[in-house]
């Protein structure tokens, strides 16, 4: 299974003891450059950040334990691991697994709470079906109970949580969708920046760092750690299960259900989106019946004398550093949580694929931008940015990094890969796949073509690959390497030739619909250019 994963955001309540052990769900192979898998990681913090956003705390929690494995028990089998090139970004990453330790420790109460609230009202309305089953059986004059269905639980719970869509039969509802929700998380981080919080803080603490100069420290803690990091001896202590609440909780759970004897902390109103069906609270009219007139209205100076002093307009949190910071105010509700878009297509093993929304005005934007290199035979390349939305990828963003570029290739600079990745990760992007140009040849994935792309479906699997061939017929294809055989036998090849052909057939497929794609006329997108000339 990949790494991120579709979801139903209508998805029934797991246990933490599910949720742990879908987590670690997921394909691992050593071959793969660990700098890939190092960026794979972060992409498990961007997509648990846009859940814990939409109040998804179940995903969330899923995401967080799934990076905690794969930096803690699958980094460490990769045959680069101790290649002092990767050591800052690994520290980093262990870093990263210690304190969402914390937000997991956070979660995991309401996440129970969750699960029981659900099992209860799964318990009271199968007891109901049985009594009427019963009533049924013992009085046929009982009519409008003995055609009563029992319920289900997907009947109900559908029928209650919003509405489940196809993207592209619905395109114009899913393009509003995003816009909508595209600018309530543009608002909610421009009152960030207004606030004074810069976006790499944001980021930083929102994996659970905060960033002074240099160095990554602890938001809570000190910031003392050795060369081998005293952090990562806590979070190794967490999984091995010598912490209270450790790795038989988290990846997978093999202990019996947690102690009941949580003093349960209460539930924020946003993330209390889902109900099951529990009995509405009616709240009291707050009012008395009281005989007789009304009590005389106090004079107004005397109800001046009492008025209490406004609060403050901006409350203010601290850092470890001890300066005054203010917190940015609540973000506006969002209307994502009422809908959903089910998965439009299949991988060959079956696993479900989210909807990737793609503006149709795109490729068109990019040969305009490529055009001065395709007049000399130049390769160019892109990479495809969005954003997750109900359950759907919405590409919003065409980045052109820095790169290098022959006739035959196209290659991201080392510096133009950094300004790449620190650009999606302050704006909490998804990497959806790259386009490229074929100035001279035919619209298809070349040999090299399949192993950038492998690179791609590692992070995401819906990602794909878009191909410009602007002097042939067909001029351009959208694809995805088939799973399998194709993203398994581009993971294991081990071939050094730049070019080299490979054994399998039926290596990659189009992705256009009736695949995963479609394309949404609207849907505005950014383009940034960051190359240096």
């Amino acid at each position: 299974m990949a790494l991120s994963r579709h979801h139903h955001a209508a998805m029934r309540p797991l246990s933490v003891k599910e949720i742990s052990a879908q987590a670690s769900q997921f394909d691992f192979t050593p071959h793969v450059a660990l700098q890939k898998w190092i960026r794979a990681a972060k992409m498990l913090l961007t997509e648990a950040a846009i859940c814990e956003q939409d109040g998804n705390l179940q995903m969330a929690y899923l995401y967080l334990v799934r990076h905690a494995e794969l930096v803690l028990d699958k980094f460490p089998l990769h045959p680069d691991y101790r290649d002092p090139l990767y050591k800052h970004e690994l520290q980093e990453a262990k870093r990263h697994v210690r304190h969402n330790f914390e937000r997991l420790d956070t979660w995991r109460p309401r996440l129970i709470e969750q699960y029981e609230r659900f099992e209860s009202s799964m318990e009271r309305r199968r007891a109901e079906s049985r009594r009427i089953e019963q009533e049924r059986e013992t009085s046929r004059s009982s009519t409008q109970s003995s055609s009563r269905r029992p319920s289900t639980f997907e009947d109900d719970f559908y029928d209650d949580h919003g509405q489940s869509l196809d993207a592209g039969d619905d395109s114009a509802l899913a393009v509003d969708l995003a816009h909508r929700e595209i600018r309530r998380r543009d608002a909610t981080r421009q009152s960030t920046r207004q606030a004074g919080i810069s976006p790499a803080t944001v980021a930083s603490r929102r994996r659970g760092t905060v960033e002074l100069g240099t160095e990554y420290v602890d938001a809570r803690l000190d910031g003392r750690s050795d060369s081998r990091g005293s952090g990562v001896r806590e979070a190794g202590r967490h999984l091995q299960g010598d912490n209270r609440q450790g790795r038989d909780d988290l990846i997978p759970a093999r202990r019996s259900a947690p102690s009941r004897t949580y003093d349960y902390p209460a539930v924020p109103a946003r993330e209390e989106t889902m109900d099951w069906r529990m009995p509405s609270l009616q709240p009291s009219s707050g009012r008395r019946t009281l005989d007789g007139p009304p009590p005389a209205r106090p004079a107004k100076d005397q109800h001046d004398a009492f008025t209490p002093a406004l609060p403050p307009k901006q409350f203010e949190s601290y850092s470890r550093s001890g300066t005054a910071t203010p917190s940015p105010p609540p973000p506006p509700t969002s209307d994502a949580l009422r809908y959903t878009f089910k998965p439009s297509a299949y991988t060959e093993a079956g696993d479900p694929l989210r909807t990737v929304m793609l503006p149709p005005e795109l490729r068109r934007e990019f040969m305009n931008l490529a055009d001065p290199n395709t007049q000399r035979n130049l390769e160019t390349c892109g990479i495809l940015c969005g954003t997750l939305i109900s359950n759907a990828l919405f590409i919003n963003h065409l980045i052109i990094p820095d790169q290098k570029s022959t006739s035959d290739t196209c290659d991201t600079t080392e510096e133009g890969d950094t300004a790449l990745f620190d650009y999606c990760d302050s704006r909490d992007l998804l990497v959806c796949g790259w386009i490229h140009t074929h100035p001279t040849q035919s619209c298809f994935l070349s040999s090299r073509d399949l192993h950038t792309s492998s690179g791609y479906q590692i992070m995401l699997p819906e990602a794909i690959s878009i191909v410009c061939a602007p002097r042939h017929n067909p001029d351009f294809g959208i694809f995805r390497l088939t799973a399998p055989p194709g993203l398994p036998a581009i993971l294991n090849c081990h071939q050094q030739g730049l070019f080299h052909p490979h054994a399998e057939t039926d290596l990659y497929t189009d992705a256009l619909r009736p695949g995963h794609v479609a394309e949404g006329p609207g849907l505005r997108f950014e383009v940034i250019d960051l190359r240096k000339s």
